[in-house]
């Protein structure tokens, strides 16, 4: 009866598919210990070798630490993912992706989807404004469980801070097979770069880092699913292809020289790939090396004390506008919640503008609304904002999307949520220029800001017998 309905007709949900069990499944969750898991600081280099010869589910591999803070009382930014400056990923001695500026690129991504703080509870540190404790009882009656600003000045140097990264950018969470056969692929090697502190650290109430604000990483390892069936079928199956293909999605980041608002920006980048999915302008602050305070309300200046991002959320109507009229270092406020090594600097934009090989895409350059608006289709929201995809709760005007969290992002595909297709822009081989102008508000805004394009490419592993592994 459904010989006239062609394949893909519908979607999966209109199926209804029957199964029999073969076997039995085997599942355990397997820890693998780094090369160096004690006495790690900023700037070094961890490497994960993942087991050869087994089946891991990449949906619950994760990457676990704990942080002892050095000499200063300082926090560390929202996500634990901001801890990792570079991260890149070897299989049998082949290069398979880097990606560089991880953390900041991450924390892009993860503003623009909304990872709710419920689901940071495990150490994913998505709430670094409210510390929890519950002391053990010493007798019949259950104690309570005590909460604090961690921004306070009261608290003391956080020591045993045990984090959790549990959500990747690139192959580890957009590979289309979830499940890696590493006797196909051989050694698996996850190395990660230690992020400087001026990115990843910021002062408390009351306290201005100095160059002995550091941090250590006393203990890391990693952990995954490992699976095995007693049935051979799947093992004939993957084992008798010539060539195993992952699509993922992989990210070139380029930074280019500092400019002011007052000047704008045109920078210019070149890309070769397959599939060009989407880009993404934005703008950083320069670098520094010394750590700033935490950009978040209240925590400095005449504001008394430190609000958690719940006060925050409350009323931002009052608490708006932390800058103090004799501050310094213009420290500013609101609910960022992070560092201004991870802020993302557009703040009074006025108009965005791509081009590739000098034709410029849609009609004109748009302004700050029209940004918003292309950003959520780009993401593949369909101008919806619902369930997960909702933005950072602290998010609660276009102000402050720009000013902290936003980009401008232009997407080169057509979005398919149920497959992986290689759908984007094609260079055909060769290099495309992409430009990128920006202009924003104020004949004398001479706030200095890094452009930064991030460029979404969809490729292609191939795993062929003898572990000969490319990548396309």
């Amino acid at each position: 009866m459904f010989e006239d309905i062609p394949a893909g007709a519908y979607p999966v949900e209109f199926a209804y598919q029957l199964s029999k069990l073969n076997g039995a499944l085997s599942k355990q969750v397997i820890k693998v210990s780094a090369d160096r898991s004690t006495g790690l600081a900023p700037h070094q280099i961890i490497n994960y070798r993942l087991p050869i010869g087994a089946l891991l589910n990449l949906d619950s591999l994760a990457i676990w630490f704990k942080v002892d803070m050095k000499t200063e009382k300082v926090l560390p930014a929202r996500y634990a993912q901001s801890f990792i400056k570079r991260l890149s990923l070897q299989m049998n001695n082949v290069s398979v992706q880097i990606i560089q500026d991880f953390n900041f690129v991450y924390s892009f991504y993860a503003d623009h989807n909304n990872k709710s703080l419920t689901k940071g509870l495990a150490g994913d540190w998505t709430d670094n404004s409210t510390i929890f404790t519950q002391a053990a009882p010493t007798s019949s009656t259950d104690t309570p469980i005590v909460a604090s600003n961690s921004l306070g000045n009261a608290n003391a140097i956080q020591t045993g801070l045990k984090l959790c990264v549990n959500n990747f950018i690139g192959f580890l969470s957009s590979s289309s097979t979830r499940i890696l056969p590493t006797d196909r692929t051989g050694e698996i090697v996850i190395s990660i770069e230690l992020a400087p502190t001026w990115e990843v650290l910021g002062g408390v109430e009351n306290v201005t880092p100095t160059s002995a604000a550091t941090y250590e990483i006393t203990e890391t390892y990693l952990t995954c699913e490992a699976l095995s069936f007693s049935d051979d079928s799947y093992y004939n199956a993957i084992g008798s292809k010539e060539d195993l293909k992952f699509g993922f999605s992989d990210y070139v980041v380029s930074t280019f020289a500092s400019t002011t608002k007052k000047s704008g920006v045109n920078v210019t980048t070149y890309l070769s790939a397959g599939s060009i999915d989407h880009l993404v302008a934005t703008c950083r602050n320069p670098p520094k090396t010394i750590p700033e305070r935490m950009v978040a309300y209240g925590t400095f200046g005449t504001n008394g004390t430190p609000l958690n991002i719940y006060k925050y959320l409350s009323d931002p109507v009052a608490y708006t506008a932390n800058d103090s009229a004799t501050s310094t270092d213009n420290i500013d406020g609101d609910g960022f919640y992070s560092t201004k090594g991870l802020q993302r600097q557009m703040g009074n934009i006025t108009s965005s503008q791509f081009s590739i090989n000098n034709k410029a895409l849609n009609y004109g350059a748009f302004d700050a609304k029209e940004i918003f608006f292309n950003n959520l289709c780009a993401l593949g929201y369909e101008n919806i904002d619902v369930s997960a995809n909702g933005l950072n709760s602290c998010i609660v005007s276009l102000v402050h999307y720009f000013k902290y969290y936003g980009g401008c992002i232009q997407s080169l595909e057509l979005i398919d949520k149920n497959s992986f297709f290689v759908s984007g822009l094609s260079s055909s081989g060769s290099s495309c220029a992409v430009n990128w102008v920006a202009k924003f508000d104020g004949s004398t805004n001479e706030v200095p800001i890094i452009p930064v394009i991030i460029a979404k490419l969809s490729r292609v592993l191939h795993v062929k017998q003898g572990r000969m592994i490319s990548v396309e």
